[in-house]
This record gives structure tokens, sequence and C-alpha cells, in this order.
């Protein structure tokens, strides 16, 4: 029983990052949204999840596993309720920031519970389990995603949680018994959260502000200098705290500190293109919310099936081996999805979606299992805490890097191929809205049906450059992966040294 629970958790956990993908368009018309604030409704909640998912896991070893998993049942309850109403971008933001802080409390209770209840050899099984049903959450998202907001509405993306939260209550109640640790510190690093989660927000609010309608550059600049001053306060307080979220003993740990970096890395770029493409099928192709989910189904499952099946490949290739040829994968897929024509549409797609999936699949398995590996088993809690929490945070950059790329490119573009048909700020601002290709036709500045053609013709031009020069740009992540685990873990030594 304790089992499904935590499926559950990690069902919920995986859906709400895939379903609200395909939503985004959709949900971006609706509240009014330009493309550049889109991002929010994504890294709001990895945001909040990165920051507070480590001392989460000291809450529940202090205050007891089962009580925190039902608070953060209930968080996330309210928060999805939160987000189902939103009539404005902002307050989906707090739902969805609230929904990362619930996320963040059930995981690691979820963990520890698990850990509690079976041996050693179950508990090994039993994690296969959870990592095959978070591969199925995250292969059927967008299809559910984008049913429930083609068919119903994207609302419904968010009420969905509500069914397995009350599984989780009902169970929680029911058939888990509360545990904690007895000899666990009672001081909390709320310094830490609260930095760390300040340097982040700072980070991203200042990208938000480099350009786009809202731009102010000054602002911009200062916020992210602020945001990096924040960091070394960060670190200063880290070494001086005996609780502190990000322990400095276990990135000492070269294999270790490998699987943080490279997962901030991973987690960078992962989310980044998944942002990118939920947005280009259905702004560049014109594909409604529920066949742009069917058209990313192909790319879950490979992400699904070769993450499971790496694992089982631990014990024939040689670790480092296997995160290379993965890194090699992704970056290959990405490379050859920046120069595929879009005359070749869809179908041009699929081959780079499969060698991306099976990259990305991989490297986030095996990238927990290098951390998981080099730390002792009482220590796991924690360092999965803090893989998460350099995934998510690398996750939450690479969205507002996605966007503000895609956007700078886009605008670029336009510009110089709206030269000979100049349009009123207010149209061009138009072009930069969700459903714009929907809009142009319905453009009023004077233009005759060739001139608006023109138009027509700019958009989608200016679309796909935008999104071919970002994931160009973006080819150094996989790479740096790769160079990183060829270094850090060619040591014998880098994969031992427990603590």
């Amino acid at each position: 029983m304790a089992l499904i629970a935590i499926a559950a958790v990690f069902a919920i956990l995986n859906l709400d990052i895939t379903t609200v993908n395909v939503a985004l368009v959709t949900l971006g018309k609706d509240l009014h949204a330009d493309l550049e604030d889109l991002q929010w409704g994504l890294n709001s909640y990895m945001l909040a999840f990165a920051a507070l998912i480590v001392a989460a896991g000291r809450v529940a070893d202090v205050f007891g596993r089962r009580r925190c998993l039902l608070a953060g049942a209930i968080v996330f309850a309210i928060a999805s309720l939160l987000c189902g109403i939103a009539p404005t971008l902002s307050v989906l933001v707090i739902g969805r920031v609230l929904q990362g802080a619930g996320g963040a409390l059930m995981l690691p209770a979820g963990m520890a519970i698990i850990s509690s209840v079976y041996n050693a050899e179950e508990r090994a099984a039993a994690l296969g389990t959870l990592v095959g049903i978070a591969g199925v959450a995250q292969s059927i998202g967008p299809l559910v995603g984008g049913f429930l907001t083609a068919q119903v509405s994207w609302r419904l993306v968010f009420w969905i949680n509500l069914p397995l939260i009350a599984v989780i209550m009902i169970i929680a109640l029911r058939a888990i018994q509360d545990s904690r640790d007895e000899h666990a510190s009672h001081r909390i690093d709320i310094a830490g959260v609260v930095v760390l989660g300040t340097a982040l927000t700072s980070f991203l609010v200042g990208l938000d502000l480099v350009q786009g309608s809202d731009r102010n550059p000054p602002l911009a600049v200062g916020l992210i200098v602020l945001s990096l001053a924040l960091l070394v306060v960060f670190v200063i307080i880290e070494r001086c705290t005996t609780n502190a979220i990000v322990d400095g003993k276990l990135l000492q740990i070269p294999a270790f500190f490998c699987s943080c970096v490279a997962s901030c890395f991973l987690g960078f770029v992962f989310f980044l293109f998944l942002f990118m493409v939920a947005v280009y099928l259905q702004e560049e192709f014109g594909y409604s919310a529920l066949t742009a989910g069917i058209g990313l189904v192909p790319f879950s499952l490979v992400l699904a099936v070769t993450g499971v099946m790496s694992g089982r490949l631990t014990s024939r290739f040689q670790l480092p081996t296997l995160l290379i040829v993965a890194c090699v994968s992704m970056a290959l897929g990405l490379a050859i999805l920046s120069f595929v024509p879009v005359s070749y549409g869809y179908s041009g797609m699929v081959i780079p979606f499969l060698l991306i999936a099976a990259g990305a699949g991989p490297g986030f398995t095996l990238l927990n299992t290098v951390g998981l590996a080099a730390v002792s088993p009482e220590r796991f809690g924690q360092a999965t805490g803090m893989i998460y929490m350099f995934r998510f945070g690398g996750g939450a950059i690479g969205v507002a890097a996605a966007s503000e790329l895609h956007g700078a490119f886009f605008q670029r573009h336009l510009a110089f191929r709206l030269s000979e048909t100049p349009l009123p700020f207010a149209q061009q601002k138009l072009l930069e809205q969700p459903g714009a290709a929907e809009r142009i036709g319905n453009i009023d500045a004077g233009l005759i049906t060739s001139q608006v053609e023109l138009v027509r013709q700019a958009f989608h031009e200016s679309f796909a450059a935008a999104f071919t020069g970002t994931l160009r740009l973006n080819l150094i992540w996989p790479i740096a992966i790769a160079i990183l685990v060829a270094i850090t873990l060619r040591r014998k030594e880098a994969k031992t040294g427990h603590i």
C-alpha cells in the first residue's frame, strides 16, 4: 500500500510537467500572456521544488514522514485547485509555486517511507517500480494534457491531480505508520533555503527583463548581479552551518559532484527543449494541444523505456561509457533537429526526437546511479534531494533561457523580414503572443492581401529561425556533460569513497 501511495506521488510529479507543457499555448491565449511570459508556468514550479526539496527531507525526518507526506498532499491539492481557477498568469504562477512546495514535501518523505518499509533486496525492486511509474506518467503526460486541453479545458490539466492526491491521503491515513529519524537534528537551514530561493528568483526575473515588452536592461543587470552576490552568501552560509541543505562533504566526492553538476546541465537542456518543442508544434505547425500531445508520445515513450533499460545495462557496460553514449545521442539529435527544414513537417522531427529521448532518459537514470553509488545508504535521502535540486534548478534556468533566446532571435529575424512591410508596434506585439499564427489574417494595419501573406511568411520564417538558433546554441550542454563525465569518472577512486 505504501508503494501505491508513493507511486501516485511519482505519477503526479512527472505528469505535472509534461501535461502543462502541452497546455501552455492555449493557457497563454486565455490568460493573455506573451510567449516569453509562459516560461513562468513551468519554471515557477521547478524553482520552488529545487529550493525546498533538501530542506523538506530534513523536515520529514524531524516531524514524521507520513505527516510530511500528508502536508505536501494538502498543499499540492490546494495549489492545483488555485491553478485550475486562475484568472491571470500571476495567480497561476502563485499556484505553481505552491505545487512545487507540495511536491518538495512529498517526494523525500515518500522515499524515506519506502526505505523504512522494505528491506534492502525488496527496496531495489520497489525503486525500480517507481522509476517505471514515473516513465509511464511522463510518456502519457503530453497525450493526457493535449486531450484535456483540446476537448475540455486546460484547467482540467491541474484538477486531474486531485484524484491521485485523494489516493495518497487515504492510503497514508489508513495503511502507513508514521516514522521519523530520532537522531536527526531539529535545526533546519532556513537561511540557506531563503537565500537560495531568492538568488534563483532574482536571476530568473533578471533574465525575463533582458528583453520583451517589459524589458528593463538596467534593472535586469542589477537583479542578475544581486543573484550572483546571493549565491556567494549562500556558499558562506552553507560552510558555516552544521545542517546545510548543500552538504560540502558530499560535493567533495568526485562522482557525486559530477552527478549534481551534470544533472544541472541535463535539466537545463532537457526542459529547455521540452518547452520549446511544445510551443513550436502548436505555433509553427498549427497543431492543436491534442495533436501536439500525440506528437510528443514517441519521444516520451523512448524516454521512459531507455531510462529503465539503462539501469540494467550497467552490469554489462561501464557507467561513464553509457553516459557518454547518451550525451552523444542527445547532442546528435539536437544538431539534426536544428537543421531539419520546416517543409519536412513533423515527420522530419521524429528521428531527432528519438535520439534526444534516447540520450535524456538514460542520462537522468545513470546520473542518479552515479551519485547514489558514491554515498553510503544512510545519506541517500539528502543525496537524492541534492541531485533533484540541481536538476530542477537547472531546468528552471533552462526554460527561462529558452524563452529569452527564442524571443531575441524571433524579434531580430522578424524586424529584418518586415523591413519592407512595417507594422505598427501594437500589431507587431500581437505576433509575439500565443496563437499569433491564427490572428495574422485579422491584422488591421491597412495591409493588402499580398502584404498580409508577407507578414504570415515572415512570422513563420522568424519562428523557425528562432527555434533552430536556440537549439544550436545549446548543443554545448550535452557535450559539456560528456567531457565532465570523462574527466571526473575516469579515476577508480572517483567511484568510491563513501561518506
